[in-house]
């Protein structure tokens, strides 16, 4: 039932046609683009300078977003981990969505993705979690999904919410997270989440997919000014470096490349990633993988959008994307009290 809605609201709206607000932030984007590139760096030469550069841009970026009538936060602490608790009058406190940000595993945090949080909590009618996980280069591969396991695990065990309550989501560095913390939970034998969101997921961070272009990069707005200075000045394919030490990286490992896990007994996964994105073989690669395994697939391109648009809290196609997961949430996931 959910995939005729869509298609139909699809069909009324026009998939292939950008929101005028889309095609001027395409100008913005292009610019942003580039001040990205500027604080690229190689990934073997670690510069703190430009650490600092890129988490400072970012949080401004994303901090003068607009927030979600009604929002609140509460900051609280999960097995260690700080968090903020995000709602709006229309979240269900039964409703969960633990939230892992985006940002190369090196930028992002709670304050910069409360506008995000707070529209999507709004909007599908749930409370989200924000984790504060660990980033590098202060903190190297597997700090992120001990951390990301640890504040699943809290939400259950602290919280008292049950796994059939709780849905797991993430942009980019956090789709990555969401998806191995999926498989690092079943792997260890525990109740999984009742569904997992992914935005644009970074799950392929050793650059693999046939994404990875040029040609592509032309496209996107946003990380391809960045995937080009990577190719060219840095010689490297990805920036799995960003996070993973050499002597850790295995591109066939699923924690680090989701797209190779093994995702039976998985439960529902929904996608949504932009058509103009070097990350698009990704999502691709995970949803095959998912297909592979049986799992139920909910799977969106949008067509001529950037990587994470939904950085944009009032742009159409934000809106449109989180009412998506709001119905896909509503359809595969069951809610009790809490005891």
């Amino acid at each position: 039932m959910i995939a005729l809605f869509v298609i139909l609201r699809l069909l009324v709206r026009g998939e292939s046609m950008l929101s005028d607000q889309a095609i001027k932030l395409r100008e913005r984007y292009n610019k942003l683009g580039s001040v990205v590139s500027f604080f690229a760096y190689d990934s073997d030469k670690v510069s703190k300078f430009k650490v600092w550069g890129q988490r400072k841009n970012f949080n401004l970026i994303m901090g003068i977003q607009p927030k979600a009538k009604g929002a609140q936060k509460e900051e609280m602490f999960l097995d260690g981990v700080r968090t903020w608790k995000v709602t709006t009058p229309n979240s269900d406190p039964n409703k969960v969505i633990l939230y892992y940000h985006g940002g190369a595993y090196i930028v992002g945090s709670p304050k910069g993705y409360y506008s995000l949080a707070s529209n999507l909590a709004d909007i599908t009618g749930t409370t989200v979690y924000l984790p504060d996980y660990r980033l590098a280069p202060e903190h190297y591969f597997p700090a992120q999904l001990e951390d990301g396991v640890k504040v699943y695990d809290a939400l259950i065990s602290q919280e008292g919410y049950s796994a059939d309550q709780i849905a797991l989501g993430g942009d980019s560095a956090g789709g990555n997270l969401s998806l191995v913390t999926l498989l690092k939970l079943k792997e260890q034998g525990k109740d999984l989440p009742a569904a997992v969101l992914c935005i644009s997921p970074w799950a392929d961070p050793p650059a693999t997919g046939d994404t990875y272009t040029e040609e592509m990069a032309d496209k996107d707005v946003l990380l391809g000014p960045v995937m080009r200075k990577n190719w060219t000045k840095y010689n490297h394919d990805g920036f799995g470096g960003y996070y993973v030490k050499n002597e850790d990286m295995d591109p066939s490992n699923p924690y680090i490349a989701p797209i190779h896990g093994d995702y039976t007994g998985c439960p529902p996964v929904m996608i949504q990633v932009g058509s103009h994105e070097c990350l698009l073989a990704d999502s691709r690669s995970v949803k095959d993988a998912l297909d592979k395994a049986g799992c139920v697939v909910g799977y969106h391109e949008w067509d001529g959008m950037w990587h994470v648009f939904h950085m944009e809290a009032k742009l159409p196609e934000t809106i449109e994307s989180f009412k998506m997961f709001g119905e896909f949430l509503n359809e595969h996931m069951k809610t009790k009290s809490l005891s």
